[in-house]
């Protein structure tokens, strides 16, 4: 495995790990928060869903285990990204210009981002219980490198994923001039994805979950929308729980789909937030539009009182990134959670307490 050949098999499979995680964050987060429904035979989801607790003692089985899942898959993602950044350190021969080594640096960034905003509190490497913003500042780490990294290899789209990222980290420790900055360096256009193809375990599982298993539906706020942003299918059935009808989300319509893990809307619609902010409901509303016309939808006032702005924009976010992974993320940050929800972010799981002896079991 010391070949520079075998760093870019390393790079894929790191890829591939992140991914394979990403499409079941998309999937948990939908159900805490409010775009996706429990409707299956699994208990611990619907408490989820209905009741906001998370069940660490869950059966490990399928999916069953929100926390154990999340963690593990993300665990996996976040070492594979950063042991096989390690080892291209001592073999690509231009570490500090490869495209390969942006990517995987990129991607190291992005896994610690990824567990500095879904989960309460983080540990790596067998460490005791530290901080969210812990994790944060290893990507911030991690991103920074990417941008530079990148810039050297001509590679513009992964610096503009990094700031992306960045903008989101900025967001979530309340640095709105750093998150304006960051969001304003993403360039219209960018869009980046998880690949999945029709190949046995390169599948998306969210969609079996609801297309095909009926685990999860469609919140009833979108159901028969024809907003083009949240298109969905009703199945005509319902869900293994006999009572909750299944409808398929159509953004991803079939198991082998690309699915959205940041873009350029993304990005407009930060911008957006940090102005109105700040009060300035007519520069927030353009950007707002800006991401509506690229969905040929017709422009909202943008002459409006900011008490009617502030649940408008809250609504365009939800629609626009809609099953990206960000609606549990927002919903925090704006206080959408009822009162007394306890899964505003998700625990460390049974199993990494279970075998990391400087975390307390429970």
């Amino acid at each position: 495995m010391g070949t520079d050949a075998s760093m870019t098999a390393l790079m894929v499979g790191a890829i591939f790990n992140y991914d394979f995680s990403y499409n079941r964050n998309i999937m948990f987060t939908g159900v805490i928060s409010d775009e996706l429904v429990a409707s299956g035979s699994w208990d611990p989801w619907h408490q989820a869903d209905k009741n906001g607790i998370l069940d660490l003692l869950a059966s490990e089985s399928d999916h069953i285990n929100i926390p154990w899942r999340m963690w593990r898959d993300l665990q996996r993602a976040r070492v594979s990204a950063v042991e096989t950044l390690d080892l291209m350190e001592g073999v690509v021969s231009d570490f500090g210009s490869d495209e390969r080594v942006a990517m995987m640096q990129l991607y190291a960034g992005m896994t610690h981002a990824d567990f500095g905003e879904l989960f309460c509190e983080v540990a790596f490497d067998g460490s005791a219980a530290l901080p969210r913003t812990d994790a944060f500042d290893r990507a911030e780490s991690f991103l920074e490198q990417a941008k530079s990294t990148a810039q050297s290899a001509q590679v513009d789209s992964i610096g503009a994923m990094a700031d992306l990222v960045l903008a989101r980290i900025a967001l979530d420790r309340g640095n709105s001039d750093e998150a304006l900055a960051r969001a304003a360096a993403v360039p219209d256009g960018l869009m980046w994805e998880a690949n999945f193809r029709d190949a046995a375990g390169e599948r998306a599982q969210f969609w079996f979950n609801n297309h095909d298993r009926g685990e999860s539906s469609v919140h009833p706020d979108f159901r028969g929308s024809d907003d083009p942003r949240t298109p969905t299918q009703d199945q005509g059935r319902v869900g293994p729980d006999t009572e909750t009808p299944v409808w398929a989300q159509m953004k991803y319509p079939t198991y082998n789909d690309n699915m959205i893990i940041g873009s350029w809307r993304e990005a407009r619609l930060i911008e957006a937030e940090v102005h109105l902010d700040r009060g300035d409901v007519a520069t927030a509303m353009e950007l707002v539009n800006r991401v509506r016309a690229d969905w040929e939808l017709d422009p909202l006032p943008t002459d409006i009182p900011l008490v009617e702005a502030v649940p408008l924009f809250q609504e365009e976010k939800r629609h626009s990134t809609w099953l990206e992974a960000r609606r549990m993320i927002d919903m925090r940050r704006w206080g959408l959670f009822p009162d007394g929800w306890g899964a505003t972010c998700v625990p460390i799981s049974r199993e990494e307490r279970l075998s990391n002896p400087n975390l307390p079991n429970i």
